[in-house]
């Protein structure tokens, strides 16, 4: 874990050092990187329970202004919802959990972090009949690519089976355009690290079956994907099935 920390402040270092920044702290603070890391550090404890709601909002709320300069004096692209992306590539036949229609609410909570409930998201299995990680027909992983354009805001790659997080390894990426927040989570590696810009169809990681129940025998590889839209800096998960099925017919299977 320690090696872990390490890396990443390293290349938090590296990062601010070759933006080009204003002279005020504060202008620095607006178009580095270094609000992403706050985002992840801030989010990081919200997954393990270790800081207060309230507290915990008015973070991510403080966080997002500054992430918006930071996209777009990076060049960041504008997408719309009707041009996402399909968040799989180089897959022979994807199967969606109950036919798409898995989108349940209940009483989730953001702030429940790795202990919330419900399931407002949708799952959205690979074609892995032996459980390798790997496509039955290509014999090779599958990637997971960005949706939307955004900033990488928050990441897990340290999962490791006996862990209790539910989503294992995981990808959070800050949907400028549309103000919300994509979760790609049980992903068998992460491609990506906070700070990162990232558009339409960029590759974030590969499909896979960590996290506390995905890994067990029962459970099937697959991606997990939500989108949560901020309301006064509160994750609100909405329903994109029908953005994911657009995006699906547009995609290219086997690129």
């Amino acid at each position: 874990m320690n090696g872990i920390k390490e890396i990443r402040r390293i290349v938090l270092l590296m990062l601010i050092a070759c933006s080009v920044l204003p002279d005020t702290a504060e202008s620095q603070h607006d178009t580095s990187p270094l609000t992403a890391f706050m985002f992840d550090e801030t989010d990081r404890k919200i997954v393990n329970g270790s800081i207060d709601k309230e507290e915990a909002q008015e973070l991510l709320k403080s966080y997002l202004p500054p992430l918006r300069r930071y996209f777009y004096k990076m060049g960041g692209m504008s997408v719309k919802k009707e041009d996402w992306a399909f968040p799989l590539a180089n897959y022979s036949e994807i199967t969606y959990r109950d036919g798409g229609n898995d989108f349940r609410l209940g009483e989730y909570d953001y702030f429940q972090g790795s202990n919330s409930k419900g399931h407002p998201a949708h799952d959205i299995m690979i074609l892995d009949s032996n459980k390798d990680l790997l496509d039955d027909s290509t014999g090779k992983p599958v990637d997971v690519v960005s949706m939307s354009s955004g900033v990488v805001t928050a990441i897990d790659s340290s999962w490791k089976p006996g862990s209790t997080l539910r989503g294992g390894r995981y990808v959070k990426i800050y949907d400028v355009t549309n103000n919300g927040l994509f979760y790609y989570s049980h992903l068998s590696e992460v491609d990506v690290f906070p700070g990162m810009i990232v558009n339409a169809g960029d590759k974030i990681g590969e499909v896979g079956r960590t996290g506390r129940k995905a890994v067990m025998p029962q459970g099937k590889t697959h991606l997990h994907v939500a989108f949560l839209e901020f309301r006064d800096g509160y994750p609100i998960p909405v329903e994109i099935i029908e953005f994911i099925r657009m995006a699906e017919k547009r995609s290219n299977r086997l690129q």
